[in-house]
């Protein structure tokens, strides 16, 4: 009885217990059917689970206060810098002008890239991405936009191009913010430009076919020569010299390539002046109808051709303008300033132009010749 007795007041505990129990349950039942059923409305409805937001929401607006864009790679590093006076540099190529629409280009890509989905977020699946930070040898690019106090207006790693994502001009790939381990899709105008010299300004010398006059060669090996062509819409250039006997030339184009050497040409990297020997080095002379002179002098150095150059304005007797294009009215350019700005870009550089331009202004006679009959 004693026994029997002790227990009695046990139940009504136990009891209360198992109802308290059993409104847990409920409500938690309650609640897995509500997300279950909003889950099944948002499938029906075709709502995405993550809407897309800007990765950088407050960019935009800070785009005039960044002063520094960083690059970094496991392979190298370098800095895109602005300048007091507003103009962006290399600071690695010894401070050569940027390409302004490539700082451009950058900034309003990083303003406008929207996180699309979310992925994983496991660290050790972000070499997979393309998301491993570089300094501890993974694969991402490391972006980061700094103002001229050094702080970090955006920073994020690009990794691989999401295959299937995108449309129109717009691309997909893999991106995160540093400090977090979580991985998205990102989609916008963005691309990281990991190769230094395509953020060098490559405006340079632009003539059009029609001005170039003249080029005196002076080539690697050989003895000198000149190419020249009478008028302005003449087709082809002509060698002043005279053939030797027994050749003649490969084809009537020969002249008129090293002629157009100039035309369209472009550099693919570019370092002081000072930093190249230019001693014994081969030469090629342009001169346009309208008085413009361009001085090249060309070395070659581990298979890469480099090149000095100088402009000047010499007085002609009569001036040859170009003739005009349809529709097009005719300005007769003003070589003494012509000349001044390009002096003004490439004084005190030397630069690396591509190995087909250089083998043509710098080709012997002989090489434009074959045997007669030959």
């Amino acid at each position: 009885m004693t026994d029997t007795t002790a227990k009695q007041p046990l139940i009504p505990v136990l009891k209360r217990r198992l109802r308290a129990l059993s409104y847990l349950a409920g409500t938690t039942g309650v609640a897995v059917l509500l997300a279950a059923l909003a889950l099944w409305q948002r499938a029906s409805t075709g709502e995405p689970s993550f809407k897309p937001v800007l990765m950088f929401s407050d960019l935009k607006a800070k785009a005039e206060d960044i002063a520094t864009i960083q690059i970094e790679t496991k392979a190298a590093s370098f800095n895109v810098a602005r300048a007091a006076d507003g103009k962006w540099n290399l600071p690695d190529k010894a401070g050569y002008p940027a390409d302004i629409n490539a700082v451009r280009k950058t900034v309003r890509g990083l303003a406008e890239l929207k996180l699309v989905e979310a992925k994983t977020g496991r660290a050790e699946s972000q070499e997979k991405l393309g998301l491993g930070l570089p300094k501890t040898g993974g694969s991402g690019t490391l972006v980061t936009l700094k103002d001229t106090k050094g702080e970090v207006l955006a920073t994020l790693v690009a990794g691989a191009a999401v295959d299937g994502e995108g449309g129109g001009s717009r691309q997909s790939l893999y991106v995160r913010r540093p400090e977090e381990p979580q991985a998205y899709i990102a989609r916008g105008n963005f691309s990281a430009t990991t190769d230094q010299t395509q953020w060098l300004d490559k405006a340079f010398i632009d003539l059009a076919r029609e001005r170039v006059k003249t080029a005196q060669i002076k080539p690697l090996n050989g003895r000198p020569y000149t190419v020249t062509r009478e008028k302005p819409d003449s087709a082809n250039f002509r060698i002043v010299e005279s053939i030797p006997a027994g050749r003649a030339l490969r084809t009537e184009n020969e002249p008129t390539s090293v002629g157009n050497a100039l035309i369209g040409l472009s550099f693919d990297d570019v370092k002081p002046l000072s930093m190249v020997e230019f001693a014994n080095a081969a030469g090629a002379t342009y001169q346009t109808f309208d008085g413009l002179k361009l001085t090249i002098r060309i070395v070659e150095k581990d298979r890469d051709f480099w090149i000095a150059v100088d402009a000047a304005a010499e007085p002609v007797a009569a001036p040859t303008a170009p003739p005009a294009k349809p529709g097009e009215t005719q300005l007769k350019p003003d070589v003494p300033k012509e000349a001044r700005e390009i002096n003004a870009v490439v004084s005190g550089w030397a630069y690396k132009i591509p190995r087909y331009k250089a083998t043509l202004m710098t080709a012997p006679m002989e090489d434009l010749l074959r045997p007669v009959g030959g």
